[in-house]
């Protein structure tokens, strides 16, 4: 039985692990960073809990089952989380005016009775598909910023076919759910797991292959990342993957005294012509119960329109959430009581039509492979599902 290789000890390199592991297979994990997890992970503050990244997962059986197996718990759900608002001149519950309501419900139909009519075309960008199969106001007011919550890309430019496949196909089934303890409970379940199997991890260390492939190996980092260490020894494929655009990404966290006339509910989303600099804010006492006492709202910026703000300082981008702040409730705001903000220079691969088209002609050969969030599946319960059928494709070939 060989040993695989791992580099990368983010959600994608673990949950691979995991299931080798799972499989027999040997592990050893690299990782740049002192601490597993990449972007994820989660802060204990005084004023409350607090996500550097992701807030949750779509838990269908798969992440529950691995959630039993590790004795985690999930997360107590609040019923207010039911409420999602988009800003639409207000927060609104619907955005659509009533005859693009109808026009969404004959696409609702086609894509049930027929759905080889709403498959997007080679090249597509997500703006044209949703005008072409809905109408304007279903790309502005509804899909695209739906999107950006979670690409965070320009729907100009984004990929159909990349972006909207799952979608489109039924996707992950479940509802948004976290362990207790905030998804870095998962990461730190995950580390502990892996160790007590005998999986080794390397922390701090560079993975570099300057001596070529030993045996089975697996880069789970980001594109720019795998680029650079596949540029000594496969200087084509490191080509390739240095064409992705990567997109940063900015987690503001505040925390306020709660007021009568707050917005209760999972969070809102902002259209780009509603002139909010921000992407959309989480309200995360009114997701998971026990959160925290006060109101506390998770606003992100950044992304494909938003590049600058990573330039302000953390006062500047403060200012910035606070104009939003009274943009979406029409008041006068203090200062929070608490921040906690983390910024990303690399969070996201943009999902453009120039990456669908590089992706068509990537071809890593074994003992090479590839995995991460860049390879046509962003959303952490796609790459769990992407960690367990490699996992099992490397234990088939390599297991014996």
């Amino acid at each position: 039985m060989k040993s695989v290789t791992i580099a990368g000890a983010g959600f994608s390199g673990l949950t691979l692990a995991y299931y080798l592991v799972k499989r027999g297979m040997k592990v050893e994990i690299y990782d740049l960073n002192p601490s597993p997890g990449g972007l994820i992970g989660t802060k204990q503050t005084p004023f409350g809990l607090v996500e550097t990244a992701a807030n949750g997962i779509l838990a269908g059986p798969q992440v529950l089952q691995m959630w039993r197996e590790l004795n985690l718990t999930p997360a107590r759900n609040n019923p207010q989380r039911r409420k999602r608002y988009i800003y639409w001149r207000r927060p609104r519950r619907w955005p659509l005016p009533l005859f693009s309501t109808l026009k969404l419900t004959v696409f609702i139909f086609k894509k049930v009775f027929l759905p080889w009519t709403v498959k997007p075309l080679p090249l597509e960008t997500v703006r044209d598909w949703a005008h072409r199969q809905v109408d304007a106001a279903f790309a502005e007011r509804l899909l695209g910023p739906a999107l950006q919550g979670i690409y965070a890309g320009d729907p100009a430019r984004l990929s159909a076919r990349l972006v909207l496949s799952r979608f489109l196909t039924g996707g992950t089934k479940g509802k948004t759910s976290a362990p207790e303890g905030g998804m870095g409970a998962w990461i730190q379940a995950l580390v502990a797991e892996l160790e007590k199997s005998g999986a080794v991890i390397h922390r701090g260390r560079r993975f570099e292959l300057t001596g070529g492939l030993a045996g089975p190996t697996v880069l789970a980092t980001d594109a720019a990342s795998v680029a650079g260490i596949l540029a000594p020894v496969k200087p084509q494929l490191a080509a390739q993957l240095s064409k992705v655009e990567t997109l940063p990404l900015i987690s503001l966290t505040v925390f306020f005294d709660p007021h009568e006339k707050d917005l209760r509910g999972f969070g809102c989303l902002f259209p780009r012509s509603q002139g909010f600099r921000a992407l959309g804010v989480l309200f995360n006492a009114s997701i998971y119960e026990g959160r925290s006492t006060l109101r506390s709202e998770t606003w992100i910026l950044g992304g494909a329109d938003g590049r600058a703000l990573f330039q302000l300082s953390d006062d500047e981008l403060l200012h910035v959430v606070l104009k939003d702040r009274r943009l979406l409730t029409g008041r006068e705001e203090h200062f929070p009581t608490g921040v906690v903000i983390s910024r990303w220079p690399r969070a996201l691969p943009h999902y453009t039509v120039d990456w669908e088209t590089v992706l068509q002609n990537l071809d890593p050969q074994p003992p090479l492979f590839l995995h991460g969030n860049y390879l046509g599946q962003l959303g952490l319960s796609a790459i769990l599902e992407r960690s367990e059928n490699l996992a099992t494709e490397l234990s088939t070939r390599y297991g014996r």
